[in-house]
């Protein structure tokens, strides 16, 4: 019995130092996973950071360019507006510019019928066409009238223009 005591008592003191170690080797794995969740809490802390940055960064690069675009966006709603009054007004003019013609149309042809009204009256037997080739013969009697007289103008004036030795054909 002696032996085998001994025998135990060895073999529970291989036990104790085994238990021991391995109680050891347990609070050191610990130590090692709290330390690994240390380490992974603050390379998560710092990631986080770090996406932190980048998305403030970003952020604000998002805040610049909008504000950009909305300034882009009110110059060309400024510069449509400017085009769209200048292509009114140049509307406004056309309109006025073809307006013109037919207002002198309307006129000239009035004092056309004026000129008729004078030159037969409403109860003359001529028809149509013989009132205007009268009107036709007093217009044709009136341009010779005015173009003597613009030649009598033309030549006084050249007459002048020599007085000065002006050469009235360089002028």
């Amino acid at each position: 019995w002696k032996n085998v005591y001994w025998q135990a008592k060895a073999d529970n003191e291989v036990l104790k130092r085994r238990l021991w170690d391995l109680k050891k080797a347990l609070e050191q794995a610990q130590d090692d996973k709290r330390d690994i969740h240390e380490a992974e809490g603050r390379e998560m802390t710092w990631q986080y950071q770090q996406l932190q940055k980048q998305t403030e960064a970003r952020r604000q690069r998002l805040k610049v360019k909008v504000k950009s675009l909305q300034e882009h966006l009110a110059t060309r709603l400024w510069e449509s507006q400017q085009l769209q009054e200048t292509a009114t007004q140049a509307l406004a003019e056309r309109d006025r510019t073809i307006a013109q013609p037919q207002d002198r149309l309307d006129a000239m042809e009035q004092e056309y019928k004026k000129i008729l009204h004078m030159i037969l009256p409403h109860h003359h037997p001529l028809s149509h066409q013989g009132s205007l080739d009268l009107m036709l013969a007093k217009m044709a009697e009136a341009s010779l009238h005015w173009e003597e007289v613009g030649m009598t103008i033309a030549m006084e004036h050249k007459e002048c223009l020599q007085e000065f030795s002006l050469n009235p054909l360089h002028i």
